[in-house]
């Protein structure tokens, strides 16, 4: 999987070879891997990107994603 972190004060970051994407939001918590189906929506809590050989974190974020065709989108409210 790819993702791609959007934001006006750092531009685009993308990640490549995610394994999964965790999300915990105030009102749900997920958990989205490879082919996964395709889904939109806003967060406002924690996401936790793993990678092969890493992770990485981003917390207390407001913003909206979107995943599809195995690219997921996060961008932030600032």
């Amino acid at each position: 999987m790819i993702v791609k972190v959007l934001s006006l004060k750092s531009g685009v970051e993308v990640l490549e070879n995610i394994v999964s994407i965790k999300i915990n939001s105030k009102k749900y918590n997920l958990l989205i891997m490879k082919n996964y189906t395709p889904i939109i929506g806003d967060i406002n809590g924690t996401i936790e990107i793993q990678s092969e050989n890493s992770s990485k974190k981003y917390e207390n974020i407001n913003g909206y994603y979107l995943n599809i065709e195995n690219e997921f989108r996060l961008m932030l409210k600032e």
